[in-house]
């Protein structure tokens, strides 16, 4: 004997929101009722995972709150650390460059992108990025633009070093 079905909840919504959810004018998080607060913890609790070397779990958070609010360019950036993490790197890299269309300044998805381009071999479009982030955080307050800096120090050695070597007379 088979056990009956449970009769679903029925969710009634107001045919005027649905229809702005659709249109894009309500995010899925203000569908839903959370609240900024909210769905930054929730980001707190994606970013532990990310840590911990969680990143499947993490990728699962960070796809959810874009889901929730694609306009946030915080969850972009997060997004595209845990693609980064998967080795996604064409994911990650449209992450980024998503949260630096909507915020230039985006210091994170700027170095994120950065980082990038440079794996590509895309130099001179890495260093851009690099030095755009820097622009923005000249103190270097952010551990990603000490790491971007940390990356431009590096390239300048290897470059002055690469002309020093093809300076020398050849024996």
């Amino acid at each position: 004997m088979s056990k009956p079905e449970k009769p679903q909840p029925e969710i009634n919504i107001p045919q005027d929101v649905g229809e702005r959810l659709i249109r894009g004018e309500v995010s899925l998080g203000k569908f839903l009722g959370l609240t900024h607060e909210q769905l930054m913890s929730i980001a707190r609790s994606g970013h532990k995972m990310l840590e911990a070397g969680k990143a499947p779990l993490a990728l699962e958070i960070f796809q959810g709150l874009v889901a929730a609010a694609p306009q946030d360019t915080v969850f972009l950036t997060q997004l595209g650390a845990t693609y980064m993490t998967l080795e996604r790197m064409d994911d990650a890299f449209d992450a980024y460059s998503q949260a630096i269309l909507l915020n230039s300044a985006n210091v994170d998805a700027l170095v994120g992108r950065g980082e990038i381009h440079l794996r590509r071999g895309q130099v001179p479009e890495g260093l851009k990025d690099l030095s755009r982030a820097i622009e923005f955080d000249p103190g270097l307050k952010r551990r990603s633009t000490q790491r971007a800096r940390g990356t431009l120090l590096a390239l300048k050695k290897q470059a002055e070093q690469a002309k020093v070597a093809s300076a020398a007379p050849k024996k």
